[in-house]
């Protein structure tokens, strides 16, 4: 593959693509988890091309980077700099009432922005090629041999074909076409400053929804945002919701904030449907093949540690290898996080655990162990019983931080 680059010299170059052979892999989308795929797979001799217009960006998302993912990736160490140490947690209701929870290891946020730079710069530093191009269309290369991947600077032909697009992603609608995620809206703000509590996240909950809002601090400015269903509530409603978060926490009523919205894909696999994220010559990895957390919405972790199994499934033998990794890393957790959902925030159980938590010592050690435990999955139903058992011992928790704002 020739990069050429043409146009005047006193303005900015366009590219011009002209290919002389195939690349191995092509990526479509430079996110974390493709620029993450992108370096494990450049740093194994391939020649892997990465495509997207505008990363690194800032996706509409909290940026926490939970403990498990530095246990799974300890290069993330190297964002702790530019990250905020967040070392509890404010679980509310939507009317305000709550109380704080102290996490037994700390979550890093980060903007998706400065995550997504430092990633893509690892990939280019281990060899790949970034083409700052949109995908317009994607076709079946001639006699079936690989992909084309067309844009305004010419086409581009690749042998494997990986889609980090997320959750609309184009290569999943051309290469498995019928395969279906759960899409849930989000819309987030970005007040500047890092709030009043710097440490301390928040999460409230809704009794007719089972979603949530959050307020991430982060070095400079904090994530304020809301998932909810698909088709429940409306763009105007999760603005609202958000602008009314911000007025009761008393942010001034003009200050301007930065405003967007996206979709995240969560996963709804049954038996057998973790073979559609990939074929013996394309792969789905992060929110492109739904690999958020049905009950979280969380989805950096999975993202990377996805594009790390696409790897070890290329070099195990091709992208289908990986769709088995996947199960086997994957369908476990994705079926407990959706039982969970069901059981807590769908039936309308965990409003009213939380609201006994303002009184009841029982009920906030549950609530203080179904956030740890969801912090740093490592016990399972086990670890969830172990730490409601310790936070419910005298002295393990003051009750005082069962509060009203």
């Amino acid at each position: 593959m020739l990069l050429m680059f043409e146009g005047p010299t006193d303005e900015r170059p366009e590219p011009r693509v002209e290919m002389t052979e195939p690349a191995d892999i092509g990526i479509v989308g430079a996110g974390p988890a493709g620029a993450r795929a992108a370096e494990l797979l450049a740093s194994s001799g391939r020649r892997v091309v990465v495509l997207d217009p505008k990363a690194p960006w800032e996706k509409p998302c909290g940026g926490g980077l939970t403990p498990p993912a530095f246990d799974a990736m300890p290069e993330l160490e190297e964002l702790k700099p530019l990250a905020r140490r967040t070392r509890s947690v404010r679980v509310e209701s939507q009317l305000g009432r709550g109380f704080v929870i102290t996490l037994e290891r700390p979550i890093w946020m980060v903007s998706r922005r400065t995550l997504g730079e430092w990633q893509l710069r690892r990939a280019l530093a281990a060899g790949a090629v970034h083409l700052p191009m949109k995908v317009d269309r994607i076709e079946r290369a001639e006699c079936g041999n690989g992909w084309r991947l067309y844009t305004q600077a010419g086409d581009i032909h690749v042998r494997i074909l990986v889609g980090a697009d997320g959750a609309a992603s184009l290569v999943r609608r051309v290469a498995a076409p019928g395969f279906k995620i759960e899409l849930e809206p989000t819309r987030v703000a970005y007040p500047r400053g890092p709030g009043p509590t710097p440490d301390t996240a928040l999460l409230r909950f809704y009794d007719d929804v089972a979603g949530y809002l959050w307020d991430f601090p982060r070095p400079d400015h904090r994530s304020v945002g809301i998932v909810v269903p698909q088709d429940t509530w409306r763009r105007p409603r999760l603005d609202l919701e958000i602008d009314g978060y911000r007025t009761h926490a008393g942010c001034p009523d003009e200050e301007a904030v930065d405003r967007a919205g996206a979709v995240i894909g969560t996963a709804q696999f049954g038996h057998g449907n973790y073979s559609r994220v990939a074929g013996p010559d394309f792969a789905l990895i992060g929110d492109a093949a739904g690999f958020a957390d049905p009950l979280t919405g969380e989805g950096i972790q999975n993202a990377l540690h996805s594009a790390g199994l696409l790897a070890e499934g290329i070099s195990k033998g091709g992208p289908a290898v990986y769709a088995d990794l996947a199960r086997q890393a994957f369908e476990r957790e994705f079926r407990s996080a959706r039982l969970v959902r069901r059981c807590l925030l769908e039936s309308g159980l965990g409003m009213k655990i939380l609201r006994r938590g303002f009184e009841h010592r029982v009920s906030w050690a549950f609530v203080a162990a179904c956030v740890n435990e969801l912090n740093d999955r490592r016990g399972g139903l086990g670890g969830l019983l172990g730490r409601w058992i310790r936070a419910n011992r005298p002295g393990s928790g003051d009750p005082a931080d069962r509060s009203n704002p």
